[in-house]
């Protein structure tokens, strides 16, 4: 091989690195929730299927966070139409509130669609979001599970998203150095 083309497979070889690092796959579900980081709640006895997700997919205390829900028809997956829902945050660590209840929103009516409640939480920890549903046949609560992050957690978070980032950078890096190391090799032995 000549010298340029060793330069040139380089320079491939980088490009191809940064297409796949910006180009990363995100694979939608085939619910109306997207994303990996949503929860399922499925009851076959009155066949309702319910997806709850937050925004962002960590909240973070004393920050707005977005709670959505899609409650669905398990079997077609459309939206139930007109039911009410209550939802209730409630702390396991709360000693002080009773039952551990640290807020009750008033219940509304849903017309078809997926609702969300904004809400922001006092503190870190782990949280169950329970959701009530009234049809006219039945009445469903399904429970969910949010982590709050708080000032001490905010390390641990950023390490597991730049955990997976850095597991691809060394599996490229050893790919190029191979790869350099086989041209090097080749070169020399016909030098």
């Amino acid at each position: 091989m000549k010298p340029n083309s060793n330069f040139e497979f380089l320079k491939v070889m980088k490009m191809i690195l940064l297409c796949c690092i910006a180009f990363v796959p995100s694979f939608p579900s085939y619910g109306h929730l997207y994303g990996f980081n949503y929860q399922d709640w499925k009851n076959p006895s009155d066949n309702i299927h319910i997806q709850f997700d937050t925004i962002p997919s960590t909240p973070t205390v004393d920050k707005n966070s977005t709670m959505i829900f899609s409650v669905q028809n398990l079997n077609t997956g459309e939206h139930l139409k007109d039911f009410k829902e209550t939802i209730t945050v409630v702390s396991p660590e709360a000693s002080s509130t009773s039952n551990g209840i640290v807020h009750k929103f008033a219940t509304t009516t849903i017309n078809g669609t997926d609702f969300s409640q904004d809400y922001v939480f006092p503190s870190g920890g782990t949280y169950y979001i329970w959701l009530r549903i009234d049809t006219p046949s039945a009445i469903n609560i399904a429970k969910f599970t949010v982590f709050v992050s708080s000032p001490q957690f905010q390390f641990l978070n950023m390490s597991f998203i730049l955990f997976p980032v850095m597991i691809v950078i060394v599996i490229f890096a050893v790919i190029l150095i191979a790869t350099a190391y086989y041209i090097y090799k080749k070169k020399s032995v016909k030098t």
